[in-house]
């Protein structure tokens, strides 16, 4: 089944219950003014008309001091999820490029993640991907700060910020 990828309608977040869960509806749902306000984009995947994942992207300020400083002004990927049965088929990757490719279009030259450290997939997507951790030491062993849009959701455990060029080659 192709996948299509696109900013999230209204309407389209709650296709995201029965899709993807309480959870990311409940983050997404969240992220929708944040879009409307011009803040930020929800991007999902849709195969065969059913949303299989997202990504908000904001260039909002980040909310830890120690980003503001080292990385002022480079956009923010967040929440990069997958449906479960959807997994290992190109579709992350595909929401990457696809917000990457928006972000370009806005002028961008770089984008910044946070991924918890526990989560050592994510993790090793990422930097087989061409992000990298700056080398500066305070922006590793970040604690957990409520996310633009946030209701009760912060990041769970500690986490690492990872920068990418978005001029590099990425793997396919």
């Amino acid at each position: 089944m192709a996948v299509t990828i696109r900013a999230a309608a209204r309407d389209d977040i709650e296709l995201l219950l029965g899709s993807l869960g309480v959870e990311h509806h409940e983050f997404f749902l969240g992220r929708v003014p944040l879009q409307e306000k011009g803040l930020g984009e929800v991007l999902l995947a849709f195969e065969d008309g059913r949303p299989v994942g997202g990504v908000f992207l904001s260039w909002g300020l980040a909310t830890e001091p120690e980003v503001r400083r080292h990385l002022a002004g480079v956009p923010m990927i967040f929440h990069l999820h997958v449906a479960p049965a959807r997994r290992h088929r190109g579709i992350g990757r595909a929401l990457l490029r696809r917000a990457e490719a928006n972000l370009r279009a806005r002028g961008h030259r770089q984008v910044l993640l946070g991924v918890d450290k526990s989560n050592k997939v994510a993790r090793d997507l990422y930097l087989w991907l061409g992000f990298v951790q700056p080398a500066e030491p305070d922006l590793r062993d970040l604690r957990a700060t409520p996310e633009p849009g946030a209701r009760d959701h912060s990041v769970g455990d500690t986490y690492d910020i990872l920068v990418a060029d978005l001029h590099r080659t990425v793997p396919g």
